[in-house]
């Protein structure tokens, strides 16, 4: 587990988190969103230990991060949204590198690299960013490590390895590890996240999974001679309004992660309220 326990961080005199409190549990995709600047890089980069916290504490896997522990780091791997990487093969790195990760499997990881179409004969620093970030992820994901750390991981990736790399993640995930994952393509990542963590102004505004928000909230459309009176939250389209509101039914939907995005931006207190509502609430 990764907890963060009254964490208080700032650049010089102006605060970004101050008391922050939130937990990432084993078993689980996160999707930490938020607008530019919100602090998702700040909070990653606090969890592997590369800033420290001013005031309060982040455990990764019952560690201070701050220690940057051996052990917490052999078993961590954060894939930056920036990188140097030296000029060398794809199979000299691994040489290097994966001794330091007790787990790491090299079968897995010539798997991964022949699906995302790298040769591990190919020198790194000569990779294009997109090829780059594919050798990071087959990496990372062969580290076999319990905690997997990644800011935008699908930029400079072309459709296909979008769709290998959700496939990839997917497939890596179980009880012992955690992937938290930093980004603003909502869309192309809505498939793989267990649980949303929202982050605005160094505030978490919501960490939820998305079964409970598909069970406790309801998004539909409208037409205009309908009132959107009673949702939570609205917005005009064409002909009518999107909603989103109390679901009443039970019966888990469809959630749309850029409405809700919006919507928590603007309306966080209120969907807490229904999310922290008991079910037998919404019932007929």
């Amino acid at each position: 587990m990764i907890s963060l326990e009254d964490l208080s961080f700032g650049y010089g005199h102006q605060m970004l988190f101050s008391g922050l409190n939130t937990e990432f549990e084993f078993g689980r995709i996160y999707g930490l969103l938020g607008k530019n600047g919100a602090g998702k890089t700040t909070l990653l980069n606090l969890v592997c230990g590369l800033l420290r916290a001013e005031t309060g504490i982040c455990r990764v896997l019952d560690m201070d991060a701050r220690k940057r522990d051996q052990r917490m780091l052999q078993d961590l791997f954060f894939i930056p949204e920036s990188f140097y990487l030296p000029p060398i093969s794809i199979e000299r790195y691994r040489q290097l590198h994966a001794p330091f990760y007790a787990s790491f499997d090299s079968g897995e990881f010539y798997s991964h690299l022949q699906e995302l179409e790298l040769d591990r004969k190919q020198v790194l620093n000569t990779l294009s960013y997109g090829l780059t970030k594919r050798f990071l992820l087959a990496f990372g994901l062969a580290t076999r490590s319990r905690v997997l750390l990644l800011d935008e991981p699908t930029n400079g990736l072309d459709i296909p390895s979008k769709r290998i790399f959700r496939r990839l993640l997917a497939s890596s995930i179980n009880e012992n590890r955690v992937f938290i994952i930093a980004t603003h393509q909502i869309k192309e990542m809505d498939t793989i996240f267990d649980n949303l963590v929202f982050i605005d102004h160094g505030r978490i505004l919501l960490n939820r999974s998305l079964s409970e928000i598909s069970e406790k909230l309801s998004f539909r459309n409208i037409a205009g001679a309908e009132s959107a009176e009673g949702a939570v939250y609205h917005e005009a389209i064409p002909g009518g309004y999107s909603i989103i509101e109390a679901n009443r039914s039970g019966d888990p939907g469809v959630v749309d992660l850029e409405f809700l995005f919006n919507a928590v931006m603007e309306r966080s207190e209120e969907l807490i309220d229904i999310l922290d509502s008991k079910q037998e609430a919404y019932g007929d």
